[in-house]
């Protein structure tokens, strides 16, 4: 069976920074040489100048949480990569004005006999990425120790803490642009270092962000909020039936105030949003076994929650559609994930817990 690289990190956030930049150091330069091609082809942006915006968000990451940007810096050291080719990877979707796609799902107890909460999703992005993700256990005294799947070099992204708090991620666009701001995979890590889901709301309202995004955030005790933040602003929905599934474009009520661009990029949120929910409807329990179907599913295919970018015609005058790099299911009760490298369809999942 394929896997993630697994690292464990532990320390001051420099010793950390410093133990995984060693520890993924091939991994890291896999990810700068892959959006080095990402960075020139999405937005005709070159690695020189993609470090000359990253060096714009340093500020913004000191003043969220300057061991965050500790971390950073001994990621830079410990893989002797430049500081700002780090930060250009942290601040990627800043970088091309967002990127990765995704369909999250979450659900609570009462939806399921084993009484467990729920969060997965598909990480849908460009194909090059994939082998540069890698597993990252972070123990990181006195905040909560984290184990999350990220790209390598980049400091939050989605996963799990020991206090039963998980986070998803999904691109949402607006024609709202502001010059800087937190970078969203810093805001992913700050949502991980919280205790509770009311940290965790805080982490994301505090300071203006860089771009758009949904995090689909759950915690342990039962509970599952989403939020749609704009740059300046955000929305949060609770699901009503025990249940709440996300895709590409808002949905909350605020969104008749929004410019929504990100579904004229991905016209595919829709159809997934609709299969999502009536699968979750129909289903007498919300499980990891029907997770896993749900996140398999090809309607809409090659564009559909199980996503097939390298299947999608090159003469329909849109990118290509995304690959499904990684599906993560994770049961915040439990404290453990199911992950597999690549498609669910065709790739098994392994779990990992806290060792």
């Amino acid at each position: 069976m394929e896997e993630f690289k697994l690292i464990k990190v532990s320390g001051s956030a420099n010793d950390r920074g410093k133990q995984l930049g060693r520890l993924a150091k091939q991994e890291i330069q896999h990810n700068i040489e892959a959006y080095k091609e990402i960075f020139k082809k999405n937005a005709n942006i070159d690695w020189e100048s993609a470090k000359k915006k990253a060096a714009d968000y340093i500020p913004w990451i000191e003043a969220y949480d300057n061991e965050i940007m500790e971390e950073i810096r001994g990621i830079s050291e410990g893989s002797g990569f430049d500081l700002l080719e780090i930060t250009a990877l942290n601040a990627r979707s800043e970088i091309v004005l967002n990127s990765d796609g995704c369909t999250s799902i979450a659900s609570i107890p009462e939806t399921n006999e084993e009484k467990v909460t729920y969060l997965g999703q598909n990480w849908d992005w460009h194909g090059l990425v994939k082998k540069g993700v890698i597993l990252l256990d972070i123990i990181q005294t006195p905040r909560p120790r984290i184990l999350m799947a990220t790209e390598a070099g980049i400091v939050g992204k989605i996963g799990m803490n020991e206090k039963g708090l998980g986070v998803c991620l999904n691109l949402l666009g607006t024609s709202q642009h502001v010059k800087e701001g937190v970078p969203i995979h810093v805001i992913l890590r700050g949502i991980l270092n919280s205790n509770n889901i009311n940290q965790a709301i805080g982490q994301i309202g505090r300071l203006q962000r860089g771009v758009a995004a949904n995090y689909l955030i759950a915690h342990a005790e039962g509970e599952v909020l989403n939020v749609e933040s704009t740059p300046t602003d955000y929305d949060v929905l609770y699901p009503q039936d025990g249940y709440i599934a996300h895709a590409n474009h808002f949905i909350g009520p605020r969104k008749v105030n929004i410019n929504d661009t990100a579904r004229i990029l991905y016209p595919d949120t829709h159809l997934r949003q609709g299969v999502a929910n009536k699968l979750l409807n129909k289903a007498e329990q919300i499980n990891d076994k029907n997770l896993k179907s749900i996140f398999s599913n090809h309607i809409g295919y090659p564009d559909s929650i199980c996503r097939h970018g390298e299947d999608y015609p090159t003469d329909l005058g849109r990118p290509q559609a995304s690959d499904t790099a990684f599906s993560i299911i994770m049961n915040l009760t439990m404290r453990r994930f199911d992950i597999t490298v690549g498609t669910p369809c065709e790739h098994p999942y392994k779990t990992y817990t806290f060792e």
